[in-house]
Order: C-alpha cells, then structure tokens, then sequence
C-alpha cells in the first residue's frame, strides 16, 4: 500500500481526520514512534513521515512554539515605548543616591523597552532588559524592607 492508502484505512477506522489522529497520539498521549505506529497497525517509518509531515515531533514543535514567542514578543513593548519621552532631563543627575539609582535604572529599562520595539524584537543587547527590570524589583524590595526580611530569614537558616 501506498501513504495515502495507509491514510485512508487510518482516516476511516478511526473516523477523524489524519492530523487530529496524529495529534492526538503523538501530543496528547505523548506516544514514541514505536508505540505510535503499533497502535495504528503502520509501518514505522510511515508513522515517523506522518508525525514530520504535521510537525508533531518534539522537537518540531519547540521549534513551532520559539518561532511563534519570537514572533509575539516585537509587539511586546510597542504601546509602552510611544509613550516614552527618552529626551526628557535626568532629576538627580548630581546625586549618588538610591533616587539617583532608581531613576537611571529606569531610564535603562525605558531605553532597552523602546530599542526592542524599534527593532521589532530582534536587538540582542535587550538582553539586558531583565537585568535591569530585577535590579528595579531589588530596589523596591529594598524600600518595603522585604529584601532586610530576606537576609534575616536567610541567616536565621544559616545559624540552625
């Protein structure tokens, strides 16, 4: 028999469609080719065509799913950098201060925000982005006194 004869039999046993049945087998049930094939009552090598014909193989489908983060990840920023205003003066310019910090950290995390949007996603240097959205998140922590609670937790630990 030939693939789309294989098809047909599969198709008509089973009463759905080829993609929803290899679906069903390769993603829902997680089923190896082996196993995979023997359920169908096909060949291997006529599973393993099937399976890359509907990109369901594992790797495949981490490929499918990187491609498509990347591809929602230019419009992530888009809203928010209109709105930046990169031009506008720096408050604590003259001061070594946690204001002075906070306000350059800021300023870096608008910068990378707008360079990703301007690049459509594709600027490797916002790489960096999350570096400076944690030390932001440090920053408050430190404020609200949970970062003090931390460490004291922490040594609590420590000393037992």
């Amino acid at each position: 028999m030939r693939y789309m004869q294989y098809k047909g039999v599969v198709e008509r046993e089973y009463k759905k469609s080829l993609r929803k049945i290899m679906y069903e087998i390769c993603v829902v049930e997680g089923l190896n080719a082996s196993l995979g094939a023997k359920k169908l009552g096909v060949a291997k090598e006529i599973f393993i065509f099937w399976r890359h014909f509907y990109r369901l193989d594992k790797n495949q489908q981490v490929f499918d799913q990187a491609v498509s983060d990347l591809d929602q990840m230019k419009f992530l920023y888009l809203n928010e950098a209109k709105e930046i205003d990169a031009s506008r003066p720096l408050q604590h310019e003259a001061e070594e201060s946690l204001q002075g910090l906070e306000e350059l950290i800021d300023r870096m995390v608008e910068y990378y925000k707008c360079l990703h949007a301007e690049s459509g996603g594709l600027a490797t240097e916002t790489g960096k982005l999350p570096l400076y959205e944690f030390a932001k998140e440090l920053l408050t922590d430190y404020r609200n006194g949970d970062l003090l609670k931390e460490v004291k937790a922490q040594s609590d630990k420590a000393s037992s």
